[in-house]
């Protein structure tokens, strides 16, 4: 589970065919390729000078080699968000991606529809410096997915990375990657996002750490407990919060022992079990302690996020010291 920019593009229909210029966020693109006001459109007929934001009102029209169609569309809207093209995906700073071809290493089962796959990203790694970052993944022609990674930054790993995947329908990028078998190739980005900067919450100011994490959201939440990052050891109260259905959702309970010896308080909350959810635990039994010495973090579903943070708020922990990895 990766907390990434959103893909974003214009929604518009060709007629008098009806194929449809779908949000980015859907399966299919159909009907050439998105309109942005970034760049040319690569089939259409219109064009109209970069700008980082602008205003859009037009009507172009497809190329007759690629469909045939008439493309209309008249909008009013400010772009600010990623968007795809015919050579790639653009981040909302205007960067294009440069997809790479690595190999799949091993791909293993972590817990029910999880699966942990190390992949090789060779140079690519030099990227990873913090916990929290991620990567976009997609096989053959698949949309990207965002993926957090789950091994710490390490100079030593000689370029392998774990990513957790949670299962998804038939087709989907998720779907090819569980189901991807070792030796075979899928197209990565960069490593991208700036992780958890937990040098807004040193151990010395912040004796207390509370860890949320829900399903495959415990990826970066692992790379932070296995990295130097975390500083366990130097704080008097860490606690992990991490909520999945039962025992066999959950990945990587096999490391709990570890995680302990590390200085991490481990708190399963299964749902399954009528206890509740993350954020009803944590209210209830979890909340004693001094906000204005505490850091949290977290990657989850919207609600727990929100929850939780508004019982931390109402503790005094400060805004700041509330860290998410994007």
């Amino acid at each position: 589970m990766v907390g990434a920019p959103r893909l974003w593009a214009h929604s518009g229909q060709c007629q008098p065919c009806s194929h449809t210029f779908q949000h980015a966020s859907q399966s299919k693109i159909s009907c050439s390729r998105i309109w942005s006001s970034a760049r040319v459109h690569p089939t259409s007929t219109y064009s109209q000078p970069a700008q980082s934001s602008a205003r859009l009102s037009q009507t172009g029209a497809c190329k007759p080699s690629l469909c045939g169609c008439f493309a209309s569309r008249t909008r009013s809207s400010t772009v600010r968000r990623a968007f795809p093209t015919a050579r790639g995906v653009f981040a909302s700073w205007g960067q294009e991606i440069e997809w790479s071809n690595v190999k799949v290493s091993s791909n293993e089962a972590a817990a029910q529809d999880l699966k942990k796959l190390v992949i090789d990203l060779g140079s690519l790694a030099e990227g990873y410096k913090t916990a929290g970052q991620f990567v976009q993944i997609k096989v053959g022609d698949s949309k990207a997915g965002f993926f957090a990674i789950a091994s710490p930054p390490d100079s030593n790993n000689q370029g392998l990375v774990e990513v957790l995947i949670k299962d998804g329908p038939p087709d989907s990028t998720a779907n090819l990657l569980c189901n991807i078998s070792a030796g075979l190739e899928v197209s990565v980005s960069p490593v991208m996002g700036k992780g958890f900067r937990m040098e807004r919450a040193p151990a010395s100011d912040h004796p207390t750490c509370l860890l949320f994490a829900t399903g495959s959201g415990i990826s970066p939440i692992k790379a932070l407990i296995e990295s130097d990052e975390l500083q366990a050891h130097d704080r008097k109260d860490v606690r992990l919060y991490y909520g999945t259905r039962n025992t066999g959702a959950t990945a990587y309970s096999d490391l709990d022992d570890s995680w302990k010896a590390a200085g991490v308080d481990i708190v399963h909350v299964y749902s399954d079990e009528d206890k509740g959810y993350v954020q009803d635990v944590f209210s209830k039994g979890g909340a004693d302690f001094d906000g204005s010495k505490a850091c949290a973090v977290m990657v989850g579903h919207k609600e727990m996020c929100e929850a939780v943070t508004k019982v931390l708020e109402s503790k005094g922990v400060a805004k700041e010291h509330i860290l998410l990895n994007f």
